[in-house]
């Protein structure tokens, strides 16, 4: 009994580091900054342990890919010497057809495949929230609006996942960053506005 308490005391202090780390990362896209790559980094590396001991196959994948994908959207943001920043923009209509069908065939494959291969019960909730947290993450590092509604949709998707698998600290996170998405849809729309009539 002592060892089981042992074990959820580190799954807890896991699921708490994570969640500090991630709030502060998302803040810090939400305001437009670039610390928040650093920060996802270090998230991704944590939840990707996380998630292997929960069988949530998908989302420890989709972690592992949001550190190289941070990476990227380091690079991106930070361009060159000067550092000069990637716009924000919006998609156009191939971008949204791109989306839609990439999501679609790729979560039906990944799906397939941890019914195939992997201990999991939530096959398709689990491989929606890796395809499509993938394609959000690359929205965001490419700075397309867009990003923040997709996020809103995958973190209410991924709250109700993680409080049916008792992971409420981890739930509970990921219905805060729902709200955080908002803000970041709200503000990146005005940084928009204000680049617009500078």
């Amino acid at each position: 009994m002592q060892a089981f308490f042992a074990q959820l005391s580190a799954l807890t202090q896991l699921e708490i580091a994570g969640f500090v780390l991630t709030i502060a990362g998302i803040g810090l896209a939400a305001r437009n900054h670039w610390l928040t790559w650093p920060l996802q980094m270090a998230a991704g590396v944590l939840y990707v342990g996380l998630f292997v001991q929960f069988h949530l196959f998908g989302e420890a994948a989709l972690n592992g890919l949001y550190v190289l994908l941070a990476i990227l959207g380091l690079l991106q943001w930070r361009r060159g010497a000067t550092h000069t920043a990637l716009p924000i923009s919006r998609m156009i209509k191939q971008d949204h057809v791109m989306f839609w069908a990439v999501g679609s065939v790729g979560t039906a494959i990944v799906a397939n495949l941890q019914v195939h291969f992997l201990p999991t019960d939530l096959p398709w909730l689990d491989s929606t929230v890796f395809v499509f947290g993938v394609l959000a993450q690359w929205l965001q590092a490419r700075r397309k609006l867009e990003n923040w509604p997709a996020w809103i949709a995958l973190d209410l998707l991924a709250a109700g996942i993680y409080l049916h698998k008792d992971l409420q600290v981890t739930g509970v996170l990921y219905l805060l960053l729902a709200l955080l998405a908002a803000y970041g849809w709200w503000d990146w729309r005005r940084l928009m506005r204000v680049a617009a009539h500078a």
